[in-house]
């Protein structure tokens, strides 16, 4: 813990040292964030309700890219940090996020560390409502963000782009291969449509299978969005099915999402426990990174059949 809280104040002064002797052209040491906060009324039918403060994945990273020969070489180095975290220095108050190195050009890219799969990137943006409580990954599993991974991505071509990535066993029970994990996409984007087609398998677990196709239609202010998946653990299996539309009406954007998944009797994951959700809400767009979300919405679990209620509102901050 305590080197991730060096890195990134070593981080913070390097951006503000300022691009000291690179070459013109190159771009090494970019700061950026989100914070994401939200006040959430939850009610359980268990009985639990309350007010909750939620940091929904705020976080704070810096990227580069810079000639590397006849290529391009960039990185990308991020955390996440929990503005309401209520000890000052525990394991929960800063997390690694994607943090990776690579090299790019005309074959492509190529890429190592930890990076969020090709699966989990096929959503596109049909999860509107990523990041909070009703985030797709409470329905869907696959929403893996991978460490020690090696990825390819081929360059687009005639709006075609496939990736692949292989992830390393390292010694894991029987698994000691270099593709012990592979998770990959082909995604395709033709005028205002764009489908992404995903596999993964070893990703979730040794049996756990998963294929996933996502479809995004947008026109001037209307986006719709499908996601269906297929998931089979083995003994288990099940899938689901994410559909999505928001609508922007000058600085404002309204938005409803419904799931229906049974993935969560798979057993996969403790976060995959929703088998219905469906949510509306309004997003006002005060500056160019400046944010207010609210939103209200109804889940049932599917091992106990409870609903939850949730009531958000909260403010988006880029930087």
């Amino acid at each position: 813990m305590k080197n991730s809280k060096y890195l990134l104040m070593a981080a913070i002064a390097a951006h503000l040292a300022g691009p000291g002797t690179a070459a013109a052209d190159d771009d090494w040491v970019n700061l950026y964030g989100k914070i994401f906060l939200t006040l959430d009324k939850v009610d359980e039918d268990n009985g639990d309700d309350q007010w909750e403060l939620n940091s929904n994945a705020s976080r704070i990273g810096v990227k580069g890219k810079g000639a590397a020969g006849n290529l391009e070489a960039f990185y990308q180095m991020e955390w996440e940090v929990d503005l309401t975290d209520n000890s000052k220095s525990s394991s929960d108050h800063i997390k690694a996020r994607n943090q990776f190195v690579g090299l790019r050009g005309d074959f492509g890219e190529i890429l190592a560390g930890r990076n969020d799969s090709p699966l989990k990137k096929s959503q596109q943006k049909v999860d509107l409502f990523n990041d909070t409580q009703f985030d797709i990954k409470t329905a869907l599993n696959g929403e893996n963000r991978i460490s020690g991974v090696v990825q390819y991505a081929t360059p687009k071509v005639n709006g075609f782009k496939g990736t692949v990535a292989f992830i390393p066993g390292e010694d894991t029970g029987s698994n000691d291969g270099v593709a012990d994990g592979v998770s990959i996409s082909g995604a395709f984007k033709a005028g205002d449509v764009s489908i992404v087609a995903a596999y993964d398998d070893g990703v979730d677990g040794d049996d756990v299978e998963t294929m996933r196709v996502s479809a995004l239609y947008k026109t001037g202010a209307l986006q719709l969005g499908l996601i269906y998946q297929d998931t089979d653990a083995g003994v288990a299996s099940g899938d689901g099915i994410v559909a999505s539309l928001s609508y922007k009406i000058d600085s404002s954007t309204l938005k409803l999402q419904v799931v229906d998944s049974d993935i969560w009797s798979a057993g996969i994951s403790s976060k995959v426990k929703y088998e219905s959700q469906t949510i509306v809400g309004w997003d006002y767009k005060i500056a160019s990174k400046t944010t207010f979300v609210s939103y209200f919405g109804m889940a049932e679990e599917g091992a106990s059949g409870d609903e939850d209620t949730i009531f958000g509102v909260g403010v988006v901050q880029k930087f």
